[in-house]
C-alpha cells in the first residue's frame, strides 16, 4: 500500500501543480468542453511510458545538449499554442466539442516537449522505481497515473463549467497568457 500512496502523492502534486499541461487542460475544457479537457488530461499516459522505461532501463540522465534540445521545441509549441489560442480567443465564440482529438494531440505534443517530464522521470520516478521491488513499482505507477490523470480530468469537468460564463472567455485568455509565458520563459533559459 505504501508504494501506492507515494505514487498517489506525487501525482496529485503534478495534477494540481500549475504548468503548461494544466494551463492547455483548462483551456480545451472552456474553450471545448469537458470531454475535451479529460482527453488532454490523459497525455501523461501516452507520453511517459517510454520516458519511465528509458529513465529506468538507463539509469543515468539524458545529455545536457538533448535536454536543451528538447526544451526548446518545448518551449516553441508552448508559444505557438498560447498565440493561436489568444488569436482564437478574441472575438469567438467557444468552440464546439467535435474536435476533442486535436486536445489529445495538442497535448501530447506539447508533454512529449516538456523537459520538466524528463527530468522527473529521470531525477525522481526512477531512483523511486529502484529502490520498489515487484509489485511496488505497478503500485507506485498506478497511484502515479491515478491521480495525475485524476485530479487534471476533475479540473477540466470544473473548469468546463466556466465555459457558458463571463469567466470562461478570461479562463482561457489566462490559460493562453500561461502557455506563452512558460514558453518564453522556457526559451530564455536554454543552455546549450
Amino acid at each position: 500500500m505504501e508504494p501506492f500512496l507515494l505514487g498517489a502523492a506525487l501525482g496529485l502534486a503534478a495534477g494540481i501543480s500549475p504548468g503548461p499541461l494544466l494551463a492547455l487542460v483548462v483551456r480545451e475544457a472552456v474553450s471545448k468542453g469537458a470531454a475535451a479537457g479529460m482527453l488532454a488530461a490523459t497525455a501523461p499516459l501516452i507520453t511517459d511510458s517510454w520516458v519511465v522505461f528509458l529513465a529506468w532501463t538507463a539509469s543515468a540522465a539524458l545529455p545536457g545538449w538533448l535536454l536543451s534540445a528538447v526544451q526548446a521545441a518545448g518551449g516553441a509549441y508552448l508559444v505557438y499554442l498560447g498565440i493561436a489560442g489568444l488569436r482564437l480567443s478574441t472575438g469567438a465564440a467557444p468552440a464546439e466539442s467535435g474536435k476533442t482529438a486535436s486536445s489529445l494531440r495538442a497535448a501530447v505534443l506539447m508533454n512529449l516537449t516538456n523537459p520538466h517530464m524528463y527530468a522527473f522521470w529521470f531525477l525522481v520516478g526512477s531512483p523511486l522505481l529502484h529502490k520498489l521491488s515487484g509489485s511496488g513499482v505497478w503500485a507506485f505507477l498506478a497511484g502515479f497515473y491515478t491521480f495525475i490523470v485524476g485530479s487534471k480530468m476533475v479540473i477540466a469537468v470544473l473548469a468546463s463549467r466556466l465555459r457558458h460564463t463571463p469567466a470562461g472567455p478570461a479562463s482561457a485568455a489566462i490559460s493562453n497568457l500561461a502557455l506563452l509565458g512558460v514558453g518564453v520563459y522556457l526559451l530564455a533559459t536554454l543552455h546549450f
